[in-house]
């Protein structure tokens, strides 16, 4: 069986990244980008569990768990309190706040949904293996499983948003591609020499010049190859960013069937 899960996040890059892991896990999520609507959300569809940022827009997640706890409908269910914020009392302060407990928000699938899984009854628990570990910021090779590699391409991702939380990196290696990631002209210039790929994806996130420079340098890294960019608009204007190859846009919010799609699509053009 799968759980139903309600996700109370006010930042879109972590929301969707949440989304895709749990669904890839068989679970069912539910999403609410504010506090008053995640309460609201929680009283008419009773989830089996709840993960709440502690800094939310309407009502913060102190607010949220303190209506849900004192509500007869919902005070049963587990909260997790979700914060970028480090942790250093194990947890203590936010459970006497009623909180079941607390997770890092650095969104890692090995680590993230085994943790929130122990909150679940055995019978809402996945049965399937986690996916890929999603790559760090620094420069490295995810590999996939056997099977998946051989039918897969090796990407060059070069990460220039940090904001959106390594979801083009997640979405990747569960996908079963080869993933070397870059996001920084420090990490780009190690993976320079040594390493081949067969398409280059740009994950702009915002549109701001230092971005668009850096994009445009590590393309270097791998002349003639194929580029996938993703951008945050339909209308913006990418410059000479990929001129002279085979390129695709995408915008955000992504799917990840379409990522692979147009991944797949420009290998085999």
């Amino acid at each position: 069986m799968s759980a139903r899960i309600l996700i109370i996040e006010d930042n879109q890059a972590n929301m969707d990244l949440m989304t895709y892991l749990l669904q890839a896990f068989g679970h069912r999520p539910l999403c609410a980008t504010d506090g008053e609507m995640g309460v609201a959300m929680a009283l008419s569809e009773k989830p089996d569990l709840i993960l709440s940022d502690l800094h939310l827009p309407k009502l913060d997640g102190l607010g949220v768990v303190a209506r849900l706890r004192a509500d007869p409908a919902t005070q049963a269910i587990p909260i997790l309190a979700a914060s970028a914020l480090p942790v250093t009392d194990g947890c203590a302060a936010l459970r006497r706040a009623g909180f079941s407990g607390c997770l890092p928000k650095s969104l890692e699938p090995d680590v993230l949904i085994p943790a929130l899984e122990t909150f679940l009854p055995a019978h809402l628990r996945s049965d399937s293996a986690p996916p890929a570990p999603m790559p760090p910021a620094s420069p490295s090779a995810a590999a996939a499983p056997a099977a998946a590699t051989a039918a897969r391409a090796r990407v060059l991702l070069l990460d220039a948003a940090p904001e959106n939380a390594g979801l083009v990196a997640a979405i990747l290696a569960h996908s079963g591609y080869t993933v070397s990631t870059a996001s920084n002209p420090m990490d780009a210039g190690a993976l320079k020499d040594g390493h081949s790929y067969d398409l280059v994806l740009c994950e702009l996130g915002m549109l701001e010049a230092g971005r668009l420079a850096f994009l445009a340098d590590a393309l270097e890294i791998a002349p003639g190859l194929p580029v996938l960019v993703v951008h945050p608009d339909d209308e913006d204007d990418l410059g000479t960013l990929g001129a002279g190859r085979r390129r695709s846009l995408l915008s955000h919010p992504l799917d990840p069937q379409q990522l692979v799609a147009a991944i797949e699509s420009l290998l085999h053009d």
